[in-house]
């Protein structure tokens, strides 16, 4: 099937851009949860979108440890302490956390959505 402006995808869930002499930079597309039974739990959603995270890193040769930066969207400010303690957790065993920027969204895609994650990872030659 040849691929045309009409069926070619509207974004790339990551993007892998090489750095001469030693890896690559990992750019993931922000990733929410649309899950119904997550709707009105930004510690659920934090969760699952971190698992997501993960598992898009793992296909990319690259885990949570890889993340220099974060940048998070949240439909609500006042739900930050509930997302940070999440957040926190899924970078416990990390050595080193990665830089974070969180920004008020007001609303983002998808009914429910309380916040969506963007990450930029750092894939060492291996």
């Amino acid at each position: 099937m040849s691929t045309t402006i009409s069926n070619r995808p509207r974004y790339s869930p990551a993007r892998r851009v090489p750095l001469g002499g030693g890896g690559d930079l990992l750019f993931l597309s922000g990733i929410v949860c649309h899950d119904e039974d997550a709707r009105d739990s930004i510690e659920l959603q934090t969760r699952r979108i971190f698992a997501r995270i993960a598992s898009v890193l793992a296909a990319n040769d690259a885990s949570l440890a890889d993340i220099v930066k974060t940048t998070s969207y949240l439909v609500d400010l006042a739900e930050y302490d509930s997302f940070n303690r999440v957040r926190v957790e899924a970078f416990i065993d990390c050595k080193e956390p990665p830089a974070s920027t969180a920004i008020g969204a007001g609303s983002l895609l998808g009914q429910g959505t309380r916040l969506e994650v963007e990450v930029v990872a750092f894939v060492p030659a291996r």
